[in-house]
Protein backbone atom coordinates (compact mmCIF):
# COMPACT_ATOMS: atom_id res chain seq x y z
CA UNK A 1 0.00 0.00 0.00
CA UNK A 2 2.49 2.17 1.24
CA UNK A 3 4.54 1.58 -1.71
CA UNK A 4 1.71 2.13 -4.18
CA UNK A 5 0.89 5.84 -2.79
CA UNK A 6 4.87 6.82 -2.85
CA UNK A 7 4.60 5.69 -6.81
CA UNK A 8 1.92 7.79 -7.54
CA UNK A 9 3.06 10.92 -5.48
CA UNK A 10 6.75 10.41 -8.13
CA UNK A 11 4.02 10.16 -11.29
CA UNK A 12 2.24 13.23 -10.00
CA UNK A 13 5.15 14.97 -9.51
CA UNK A 14 6.84 13.80 -12.98
CA UNK A 15 4.03 15.41 -14.93
CA UNK A 16 3.85 18.78 -12.40
CA UNK A 17 7.27 19.50 -13.68
CA UNK A 18 7.44 21.94 -16.28
CA UNK A 19 8.94 21.27 -19.44
CA UNK A 20 12.03 22.16 -19.91
CA UNK A 21 12.91 25.76 -22.05
CA UNK A 22 14.11 25.35 -25.68
CA UNK A 23 18.16 24.89 -25.75
CA UNK A 24 19.83 27.32 -28.01
CA UNK A 25 22.40 26.44 -30.25
CA UNK A 26 26.03 27.21 -29.91
CA UNK A 27 27.72 29.50 -32.70
CA UNK A 28 25.90 31.70 -34.96
CA UNK A 29 22.66 30.55 -36.77
CA UNK A 30 21.67 31.45 -40.34
CA UNK A 31 18.80 32.95 -41.26
CA UNK A 32 16.62 30.65 -43.21
CA UNK A 33 13.05 31.21 -44.43
CA UNK A 34 10.49 28.52 -46.20
CA UNK A 35 6.79 28.70 -46.98
CA UNK A 36 3.65 26.51 -46.73
CA UNK A 37 0.66 25.85 -47.33
CA UNK A 38 -2.32 23.62 -45.30
CA UNK A 39 -4.09 22.47 -48.35
CA UNK A 40 -3.22 22.57 -52.51
CA UNK A 41 -6.82 23.01 -53.08
CA UNK A 42 -9.58 25.70 -52.01
CA UNK A 43 -12.93 26.09 -53.12
CA UNK A 44 -14.11 29.71 -54.32
CA UNK A 45 -14.37 31.62 -51.40
CA UNK A 46 -13.15 29.07 -48.79
CA UNK A 47 -9.89 30.09 -46.49
CA UNK A 48 -6.52 28.51 -46.17
CA UNK A 49 -4.13 29.15 -43.82
CA UNK A 50 -0.64 30.16 -45.55
CA UNK A 51 2.34 29.62 -43.13
CA UNK A 52 6.21 31.48 -43.51
CA UNK A 53 8.68 29.54 -41.32
CA UNK A 54 11.53 31.80 -40.18
CA UNK A 55 15.09 30.35 -38.76
CA UNK A 56 16.73 33.36 -37.24
CA UNK A 57 19.40 33.98 -34.71
CA UNK A 58 18.41 35.00 -31.32
CA UNK A 59 16.73 38.33 -30.81
CA UNK A 60 17.16 39.17 -34.59
CA UNK A 61 15.38 41.73 -36.48
CA UNK A 62 13.23 41.31 -39.52
CA UNK A 63 9.97 42.93 -41.38
CA UNK A 64 7.47 40.49 -42.81
CA UNK A 65 6.11 40.86 -46.23
CA UNK A 66 2.75 42.80 -47.02
CA UNK A 67 -0.67 42.17 -47.57
CA UNK A 68 -0.40 43.70 -51.18
CA UNK A 69 2.60 40.67 -51.37
CA UNK A 70 -0.51 37.90 -51.79
CA UNK A 71 -1.95 39.20 -54.31
CA UNK A 72 -4.25 37.70 -55.85
CA UNK A 73 -5.46 36.37 -52.82
CA UNK A 74 -6.99 38.17 -49.68
CA UNK A 75 -5.40 38.21 -46.53
CA UNK A 76 -7.96 37.77 -44.07
CA UNK A 77 -5.98 37.93 -40.54
CA UNK A 78 -2.21 37.52 -39.48
CA UNK A 79 -0.88 36.26 -36.06
CA UNK A 80 3.11 35.10 -34.96
CA UNK A 81 4.40 32.00 -33.62
CA UNK A 82 7.37 31.88 -31.33
CA UNK A 83 8.50 28.60 -31.80
CA UNK A 84 11.48 28.92 -30.12
CA UNK A 85 13.88 32.06 -29.58
CA UNK A 86 15.62 30.91 -33.02
CA UNK A 87 12.27 30.14 -34.63
CA UNK A 88 9.74 32.12 -35.56
CA UNK A 89 6.10 31.30 -37.59
CA UNK A 90 4.30 33.91 -39.58
CA UNK A 91 1.05 32.66 -40.26
CA UNK A 92 -1.30 33.74 -42.51
CA UNK A 93 -5.65 33.14 -43.46
CA UNK A 94 -6.27 33.86 -47.22
CA UNK A 95 -8.69 33.40 -49.35
CA UNK A 96 -9.55 33.59 -52.93
CA UNK A 97 -12.26 35.13 -54.40
CA UNK A 98 -12.46 34.20 -58.22
CA UNK A 99 -12.96 31.71 -60.94
CA UNK A 100 -11.68 28.52 -60.67
CA UNK A 101 -8.03 28.47 -61.99
CA UNK A 102 -4.45 27.49 -61.15
CA UNK A 103 -2.90 29.93 -58.87
CA UNK A 104 0.11 30.47 -56.80
CA UNK A 105 1.54 32.16 -53.77
CA UNK A 106 4.28 34.23 -55.89
CA UNK A 107 7.90 34.46 -54.16
CA UNK A 108 7.90 36.38 -50.93
CA UNK A 109 10.48 38.61 -49.65
CA UNK A 110 11.33 39.09 -46.01
CA UNK A 111 13.95 41.90 -44.88
CA UNK A 112 16.23 41.24 -42.19
CA UNK A 113 19.39 42.50 -39.99
CA UNK A 114 22.41 40.66 -40.87
CA UNK A 115 25.47 40.93 -37.90
CA UNK A 116 26.87 43.46 -39.71
CA UNK A 117 23.96 46.05 -38.89
CA UNK A 118 22.77 45.80 -42.87
CA UNK A 119 19.34 45.18 -44.13
CA UNK A 120 19.87 42.03 -46.20
CA UNK A 121 16.67 40.22 -47.76
CA UNK A 122 15.01 36.60 -48.37
CA UNK A 123 12.86 34.88 -50.48
CA UNK A 124 10.67 32.35 -50.01
CA UNK A 125 9.42 29.58 -53.09
CA UNK A 126 6.05 30.01 -54.96
CA UNK A 127 3.54 27.83 -53.33
CA UNK A 128 0.83 26.39 -56.06
CA UNK A 129 -2.79 26.73 -55.19
CA UNK A 130 -5.91 25.32 -57.06
CA UNK A 131 -9.12 27.27 -56.98
CA UNK A 132 -12.24 24.74 -57.36
CA UNK A 133 -15.60 25.28 -57.63
CA UNK A 134 -18.81 23.07 -57.06
CA UNK A 135 -20.37 24.27 -60.76
CA UNK A 136 -20.21 22.70 -63.62
CA UNK A 137 -17.43 22.49 -66.04
CA UNK A 138 -18.98 24.72 -67.91
CA UNK A 139 -19.02 27.96 -65.79
CA UNK A 140 -15.75 29.19 -67.03
CA UNK A 141 -16.85 33.01 -66.66
CA UNK A 142 -18.86 35.54 -64.23
CA UNK A 143 -22.36 36.33 -66.03
CA UNK A 144 -23.18 39.80 -66.66
CA UNK A 145 -27.00 40.26 -65.13
CA UNK A 146 -29.76 39.93 -67.56
CA UNK A 147 -31.69 42.59 -70.12
CA UNK A 148 -34.25 44.38 -68.59
CA UNK A 149 -37.57 42.57 -69.03
CA UNK A 150 -40.88 43.49 -69.99
CA UNK A 151 -43.74 43.22 -67.91
CA UNK A 152 -47.48 42.72 -69.90
CA UNK A 153 -49.99 45.52 -68.62
CA UNK A 154 -52.81 43.64 -68.60
CA UNK A 155 -55.62 45.53 -70.79
CA UNK A 156 -58.39 44.04 -68.97
CA UNK A 157 -59.68 48.29 -67.38
CA UNK A 158 -62.63 45.66 -65.70
CA UNK A 159 -60.84 45.22 -62.09
CA UNK A 160 -59.32 48.91 -62.18
CA UNK A 161 -62.80 50.13 -62.52
CA UNK A 162 -64.03 48.03 -59.59
CA UNK A 163 -61.75 49.22 -57.19
CA UNK A 164 -62.29 52.86 -57.95
CA UNK A 165 -66.15 52.14 -57.01
CA UNK A 166 -65.06 50.50 -53.86
CA UNK A 167 -63.14 53.61 -53.01
CA UNK A 168 -65.85 55.20 -53.65
CA UNK A 169 -68.13 53.45 -52.12
CA UNK A 170 -65.79 54.05 -48.75
CA UNK A 171 -65.45 57.12 -49.01
CA UNK A 172 -69.31 58.12 -48.87
CA UNK A 173 -69.44 55.83 -45.92
CA UNK A 174 -67.02 57.55 -43.95
CA UNK A 175 -68.93 61.05 -44.70
CA UNK A 176 -72.14 59.18 -43.69
CA UNK A 177 -70.43 58.08 -40.47
CA UNK A 178 -68.51 61.82 -39.37
CA UNK A 179 -71.98 63.51 -40.15
CA UNK A 180 -73.72 61.24 -38.28
CA UNK A 181 -71.18 61.16 -35.13
CA UNK A 182 -71.79 65.47 -35.36
CA UNK A 183 -75.23 65.29 -35.13
CA UNK A 184 -75.11 62.92 -32.48
CA UNK A 185 -72.50 65.15 -29.95
CA UNK A 186 -74.15 68.28 -30.95
CA UNK A 187 -77.43 66.65 -29.46
CA UNK A 188 -75.23 65.22 -26.19
CA UNK A 189 -73.68 68.94 -25.92
CA UNK A 190 -70.66 69.85 -23.97
CA UNK A 191 -69.96 67.73 -20.90
CA UNK A 192 -70.77 68.98 -17.73
CA UNK A 193 -67.85 70.49 -15.73
CA UNK A 194 -68.32 72.05 -12.44
CA UNK A 195 -67.98 75.14 -11.27
CA UNK A 196 -64.43 76.41 -9.90
CA UNK A 197 -64.92 76.69 -5.98
CA UNK A 198 -65.44 80.75 -4.86
CA UNK A 199 -61.55 82.37 -4.57
CA UNK A 200 -62.25 82.74 -0.92
CA UNK A 201 -63.56 79.18 -0.05
CA UNK A 202 -60.42 78.67 -2.01
CA UNK A 203 -58.00 80.77 -0.42
CA UNK A 204 -58.71 79.49 3.23
CA UNK A 205 -58.86 75.75 2.26
CA UNK A 206 -55.49 76.63 1.04
CA UNK A 207 -54.71 78.85 4.52
CA UNK A 208 -56.06 75.57 6.66
CA UNK A 209 -53.58 72.78 4.84
CA UNK A 210 -50.45 75.42 4.75
CA UNK A 211 -51.10 75.75 8.81
CA UNK A 212 -51.54 72.11 8.96
CA UNK A 213 -48.05 71.83 7.53
CA UNK A 214 -46.67 73.81 10.24
CA UNK A 215 -43.78 75.44 9.02
CA UNK A 216 -43.25 77.76 10.74
CA UNK A 217 -42.52 75.89 13.50
CA UNK A 218 -40.03 73.37 11.66
CA UNK A 219 -38.12 77.02 10.79
CA UNK A 220 -38.72 76.79 7.48
CA UNK A 221 -39.94 80.16 6.48
CA UNK A 222 -39.08 80.67 3.03
CA UNK A 223 -41.05 78.18 1.85
CA UNK A 224 -43.97 78.96 4.22
CA UNK A 225 -43.69 82.77 2.83
CA UNK A 226 -43.49 81.32 -1.10
CA UNK A 227 -46.59 78.95 -0.30
CA UNK A 228 -48.15 82.19 1.69
CA UNK A 229 -47.62 84.73 -1.27
CA UNK A 230 -48.61 82.01 -4.15
CA UNK A 231 -52.18 81.28 -2.55
CA UNK A 232 -52.95 85.47 -1.61
CA UNK A 233 -51.60 86.23 -4.83
CA UNK A 234 -54.19 83.80 -6.50
CA UNK A 235 -56.91 85.18 -4.24
CA UNK A 236 -56.52 88.49 -4.81
CA UNK A 237 -56.11 87.75 -9.03
CA UNK A 238 -59.58 85.64 -8.79
CA UNK A 239 -61.34 87.74 -6.25
CA UNK A 240 -60.90 90.94 -7.93
CA UNK A 241 -60.30 90.10 -11.51
CA UNK A 242 -56.83 91.48 -11.77
CA UNK A 243 -53.80 89.38 -13.47
CA UNK A 244 -51.53 88.14 -11.21
CA UNK A 245 -49.48 85.04 -12.94
CA UNK A 246 -45.43 86.37 -13.61
CA UNK A 247 -45.89 89.95 -12.33
CA UNK A 248 -44.16 91.93 -10.08
CA UNK A 249 -45.32 92.94 -5.99
CA UNK A 250 -45.78 96.02 -7.37
CA UNK A 251 -47.61 95.47 -10.72
CA UNK A 252 -50.28 93.89 -8.23
CA UNK A 253 -50.54 95.93 -5.59
CA UNK A 254 -51.20 98.81 -8.40
CA UNK A 255 -54.13 97.24 -10.34
CA UNK A 256 -55.44 95.84 -6.76
CA UNK A 257 -56.05 99.31 -5.30
CA UNK A 258 -57.92 100.85 -8.48
CA UNK A 259 -60.42 98.01 -7.71
CA UNK A 260 -60.96 97.16 -4.74
CA UNK A 261 -63.13 98.64 -2.17
CA UNK A 262 -62.37 101.44 -0.01
CA UNK A 263 -63.28 99.68 3.39
CA UNK A 264 -61.02 97.49 2.71
CA UNK A 265 -57.17 98.37 2.95
CA UNK A 266 -54.94 96.40 0.18
CA UNK A 267 -51.93 97.21 3.09
CA UNK A 268 -52.24 93.73 4.56
CA UNK A 269 -51.64 92.52 1.33
CA UNK A 270 -48.92 94.61 0.73
CA UNK A 271 -46.65 93.93 4.08
CA UNK A 272 -47.08 90.37 3.10
CA UNK A 273 -46.13 90.70 0.11
CA UNK A 274 -42.95 93.08 0.79
CA UNK A 275 -41.82 90.46 3.54
CA UNK A 276 -41.44 87.99 1.13
CA UNK A 277 -39.56 90.32 -1.11
CA UNK A 278 -37.30 90.89 1.39
CA UNK A 279 -36.74 87.50 2.09
CA UNK A 280 -36.43 86.52 -1.22
CA UNK A 281 -34.10 89.35 -2.84
CA UNK A 282 -32.67 90.86 0.50
CA UNK A 283 -31.71 87.84 2.30
CA UNK A 284 -33.43 89.22 5.58
CA UNK A 285 -35.20 86.32 7.13
CA UNK A 286 -38.28 86.77 9.67
CA UNK A 287 -39.00 85.51 12.70
CA UNK A 288 -41.42 83.03 13.84
CA UNK A 289 -43.76 85.65 15.01
CA UNK A 290 -43.50 87.91 12.23
CA UNK A 291 -44.77 84.85 10.30
CA UNK A 292 -47.62 84.37 12.48
CA UNK A 293 -48.62 87.67 12.13
CA UNK A 294 -48.33 87.81 8.44
CA UNK A 295 -50.85 84.42 8.47
CA UNK A 296 -53.35 86.26 10.83
CA UNK A 297 -53.11 89.51 8.54
CA UNK A 298 -54.01 87.31 5.49
CA UNK A 299 -56.49 85.09 6.80
CA UNK A 300 -58.18 87.90 8.16
CA UNK A 301 -57.84 89.78 4.61
CA UNK A 302 -59.69 86.72 3.21
CA UNK A 303 -62.45 87.29 5.37
CA UNK A 304 -63.15 90.66 4.70
CA UNK A 305 -63.22 90.63 1.19
CA UNK A 306 -65.72 87.78 1.05
CA UNK A 307 -68.42 88.57 -1.55
CA UNK A 308 -71.92 89.68 0.39
CA UNK A 309 -74.19 86.79 0.18
CA UNK A 310 -77.97 87.15 -1.32
CA UNK A 311 -79.43 87.50 2.59
CA UNK A 312 -76.85 90.18 3.54
CA UNK A 313 -77.66 91.95 0.35
CA UNK A 314 -81.42 91.95 0.91
CA UNK A 315 -81.06 93.17 4.34
CA UNK A 316 -78.47 96.10 3.20
CA UNK A 317 -81.42 96.77 0.44
CA UNK A 318 -84.28 96.54 2.98
CA UNK A 319 -82.45 99.20 5.41
CA UNK A 320 -81.94 101.89 2.87
CA UNK A 321 -85.20 101.90 1.60
CA UNK A 322 -86.78 102.15 5.22
CA UNK A 323 -84.47 104.50 5.94
CA UNK A 324 -85.47 106.60 2.86
CA UNK A 325 -88.78 106.56 3.74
Amino acid sequence: MRLALWLSAVVCIAGCTREPAPEIPQGPVAWSVSASSTSPEVQVGDDFTFTLTLTHPPEGDFVPPSRVDFEPFDVLETWTEEVSPIETRLHFRLAAYQLPEDLEVAPLAIRYRDEAGEMANLETEPVAVRVVTSLTPEVTDIHDIKDPMALEIPRDWSLLWWLLLALLLSLVAYLIYRKLRKDTEEEAGPAWVPPPRPPHEEAEAALARLAERRLIEKGELALFYTELTDIMKRYAGRRFEVPYLERTTEEVLSDLAEVMDKEVSAQPLRAILEVADLMKFAKQMPGQQQGRSSFTMALDLVRDTRPATLETTLETTLETTLETR
